[in-house]
């Protein structure tokens, strides 16, 4: 295992990345620091230069985050500069004063690895299988459109949220550039990346009283990104005036990257949004993790599930056999609860991040897996999924606490969703006392329904030849199993014999 600070040093942000990395496997942002430093408007008028001012503050920062770096165990640092600082005539000067200073080395990014970094970010933590990437920064707008995770077409027009001049001008560079785009399948998704989605995302929440606080994977559409870019234009206040937890630069700024992105979602008619917050910093993470293995992951959601338990050093292995014990009780009892196969989805999230919660109180954890999961910002499910596992985790008793809780999701679920859970519950229940000691005892599990009755036969050997078998090894499991029949009952409208 190694620490890795990712330092990016941008036209409008410098940021630093400590990541904790399981060199082939997994890796962990465990803090993320981001200074705002403007670059773009503080060229010398005229030449284009960066002022020396703005250098000395751009040294200043780097170097407390290099103190910070050392302070966190930092051993290898990977330093990147953006392709938009090319804006400026000195920016091979600035990188070098800078590289000297800290004796550090800054890499400049070409256009072609800024768009594979924002790809990589993206096919990495959302489960589409196809759609086009919006990133829209301070100079520059970038495209990138992608099917069966293989990128088709990108583009970078030098137009952006900060140098945005009008509607027109920026048409006319998208015409220019953006042709390939015009015939892409209108029902797929803008994927858009960088502030001006995630302010948009958040100000949509807000005004819509959104009850799951995430920016990542919010889904709207063209309407109501037009409805809130019509509110700020409708706003009283100075354009350089910012909006407080919505974005770090002025309404101005963001009402400019609103303009791009109607505009693109205009030339290529496309209307649903999917908002992905992760950007350059997690595409670099992920490619120093897997090194040369540039294949996005195979499944998003158990990436990061397994990402999570490594980071909170659970037993994943034993989380595994647990979800195999609930995915069987789920076909064998697919006859009663009548669940779609997507529902599987939610159960191998709850299965998997049972024991979260055991981090902090290893008897009483129920609750706080509750609040870990919903805060744990899992790749790969929709807002809607990770709530329902949070609740399938924590709901072995439904009391007045969960109640209470269910009750702040009421826009976002239905009575239909409220069963569903209670089901998937149980079903995560009874695997979790099967799993009891930890010894993986139960090879297989069959389920008979028969009239009003459900038997339920937890199989320890398929070898009844063998000499010495013991007909009680799952004794244990048995008598507590039993004391989930009454609740099973409840929810399944059947009676239950367990053997």
């Amino acid at each position: 295992m190694m620490k890795v600070a990712i330092m990016e040093l941008g036209t409008n942000q410098i940021k630093l990345s400590i990541v904790r990395i399981e060199e082939g496997k997994y890796f962990e942002v465990e803090k993320e620091y981001t200074e705002n430093v403007s670059i773009e408007k503080h060229l010398q008028e005229n030449s284009e230069l960066i002022k020396t001012v703005k250098i000395k503050e751009c040294i200043n920062i780097l170097q407390m985050y290099k103190q910070i770096a050392v302070a966190n165990g930092v051993t290898k640092y990977h330093c990147v500069a953006s392709a938009n600082l090319t804006v400026a005539k000195n920016y091979i000067s600035f990188l070098e004063e800078i590289n000297s200073d800290l004796d550090l080395e800054f890499k400049l990014l070409t256009e072609e690895e800024e768009i594979n970094l924002l790809y990589t970010a993206v096919v990495n933590t959302i489960d589409i299988a196809k759609g086009l990437i919006v990133a829209i920064s301070t100079t520059s707008t970038r495209l990138v459109y992608y099917c069966r995770r293989v990128v088709l077409n990108s583009a970078t027009i030098p137009m952006g949220a900060a140098n945005f001049t009008n509607i027109e001008e920026f048409n006319e560079l998208l015409k220019a550039a953006g042709e390939p785009f015009q015939q892409i399948d209108p029902e797929i998704p803008v994927i858009g990346s960088s502030e001006i989605f995630t302010g948009f995302a958040r100000l949509s929440r807000k005004k819509t009283k959104y009850p799951f606080d995430m920016d990542h994977n919010y889904n709207s559409d063209k309407t109501h990104f037009q409805e809130i870019l019509t509110f700020l234009q409708g706003l009283d206040v100075e354009r350089g005036a910012k909006l407080k937890g919505i974005t770090a630069n002025g309404i101005g700024y963001l009402m400019n990257g609103m303009s791009i992105a109607l505009s693109v979602m205009d030339y290529t008619k496309l209307s649903k949004i999917v908002i992905n917050r992760n950007g350059r910093n997690i595409g670099i993470a992920q490619r120093l993790t897997m090194g040369d293995d540039e294949r996005p992951v195979n499944d998003v959601c158990l990436n990061s599930v397994e990402t999570i338990l490594w980071a909170n050093n659970l037993d994943l292995e034993s989380a595994k056999y647990q979800y195999l014990l609930a995915s069987t009780l789920y076909m064998q009892l697919k006859v009663l609860h009548k669940l779609p196969r997507s529902f599987t989805r939610v159960l191998k999230v709850a299965t998997l991040l049972f024991n979260l919660g055991t981090n902090i109180n290893k008897q009483n954890f129920d609750k706080i897996t509750y609040y870990a999961i919903l805060n744990s910002n899992i790749c790969g499910l929709s807002h809607k999924e990770i709530v329902m596992a949070a609740f399938v985790a924590s709901c072995r008793n439904w009391d007045d606490f969960m109640l209470s809780e269910w009750v702040k999701y009421k826009d976002l679920m239905d009575e239909e969703d409220l069963m569903a859970v209670r089901k998937l519950a149980m079903i995560e229940a009874m695997a979790y006392t099967i799993n009891l000691r930890n010894q993986k005892i139960v090879k297989d599990i069959s389920c008979d329904v028969l009239g009003d009755s459900v038997i339920i036969k937890l199989i320890t050997e398929t070898d009844m030849k063998k000499a010495k078998v013991d007909v009680d090894a799952a004794k244990t499991e048995i008598f507590q199993l039993q004391k989930l029949s009454k609740e099973f009952t409840k929810i399944y409208k059947k009676n239950v014999e367990i053997l």
